[in-house]
């Protein structure tokens, strides 16, 4: 097997597509917002649905921003995480439970 470095570098694990699967719940509250921005937009004249247009891009810029700053932080404290234990009396105690 490859190392995890490996598997990121060559694409074989992606976060992000593992981010798009919804629980069922998240499903339903999805699906729930489509049909209402559709109910919504079906009420509105043409410059209404530009400006509801241009909320939605700007809401998916944001998302979007906030989600990779979400996974370099969580993979920064997952290393940093990973760095502790193998540097301190921890970690020093865990390998000497693995010999």
């Amino acid at each position: 097997m490859d190392s995890i470095i490996n598997e990121l570098y060559y694409g074989n694990i992606c976060p992000v597509e593992q981010m798009g699967r919804f629980t069922p719940e998240q499903k339903a509250i999805l699906k729930r917002m489509y049909e209402n921005e559709e109910k919504l937009e079906m009420s509105l004249n043409e410059q209404e649905k530009a400006l509801l247009h241009a909320i939605q891009d700007d809401r998916l810029e944001l998302a979007a921003s906030v989600g990779e700053k979400r996974f370099r932080e969580a993979f920064t404290l997952g290393a940093r995480l990973a760095i502790e234990i193998f540097t301190t009396e921890l970690g020093n105690q865990y390998s000497d439970n693995m010999e």
